[in-house]
């Protein structure tokens, strides 16, 4: 792996042979750019090229080099635009594919395996037989297939990660319903101890009762023997003093 990055970085870089245009450019814009991007003066190479891409001439050889200089500062989002003008104002295969292989390498320096894929296979259609091309789609694809694998595996730890707490969140919900259940239950339910001290004390009233009805029965009948009594004693004393007489 450590030589397939190693390379890979090398091939990032695919700066277009300056002394190939340099001399055919009419007012030497690009080819003092060209001049100055060789002395890393990447600031004045960048003006070169801005004048020239403004004059209209040389515009696709200029696009291309200006994109290379923000490639070499990291400035990844004007270099693609800047290779996505020299494709298309180009009318030369050659520039072309140098333009969609140098947009590939902006798109994996910014990690979008997607755009990159699709840049290395326009650039091979422009090109086929460029080696570093297609190792660079090949490297591209196998990073967009691990991007996927990585974004599935994210994706089924979400949702079983919600799942989980779906389920947490019913198990508290039934917990709660189950709790609140039993406490209704016990109010309108009431307790062993209660149930016993109401029957105890229905108990007593009905006893108490039961003792003064028979109290009163007892009374009653007490009077009537009295009064039995009495009269039988009466009936005997007349009886007797009559039979004395």
């Amino acid at each position: 792996m450590k030589i397939k990055n190693r390379y890979f970085l090398r091939l990032l870089f695919l700066i277009v042979a300056f002394s190939s245009y340099s001399q055919s450019d009419p007012n030497n814009l690009v080819f003092n750019g060209n001049k100055e991007s060789i002395k890393k003066n990447y600031t004045r190479a960048e003006v070169e090229y801005r004048k020239a891409i403004s004059d209209k001439k040389g515009q696709s050889k200029a696009a291309h080099n200006l994109g290379n200089i923000l490639f070499e500062n990291e400035n990844y989002d004007e270099a693609i635009q800047e290779y996505f003008k020299t494709q298309k104002n180009s009318e030369l295969d050659l520039e072309r594919h140098s333009a969609f292989h140098n947009l590939g390498n902006t798109y994996m320096k910014k990690k979008d395996y997607a755009q990159a894929v699709e840049a290395y296979k326009n650039a091979l259609r422009s090109n086929s037989e460029d080696d570093e091309t297609r190792y660079n789609y090949a490297l591209a694809k196998e990073f967009l297939e691990g991007d996927k694998r990585q974004n599935s595996q994210d994706n089924s730890k979400s949702e079983d990660e919600k799942k989980d707490k779906s389920e947490d969140k019913k198990e508290n919900k039934d917990e709660k319903q189950n709790s609140d259940q039993n406490s209704d239950s016990n109010k309108e339910k009431p307790n062993e101890k209660d149930k016993d001290k109401e029957k105890d004390e229905g108990a007593g009233l009905s006893k108490q009762q039961m003792e003064n009805l028979l109290e009163a029965v007892n009374n009653i009948e007490k009077d009537l023997n009295q009064k039995l009594k009495s009269g039988k004693k009466k009936v005997q004393t007349t009886k007797k003093a009559e039979k004395d007489w």
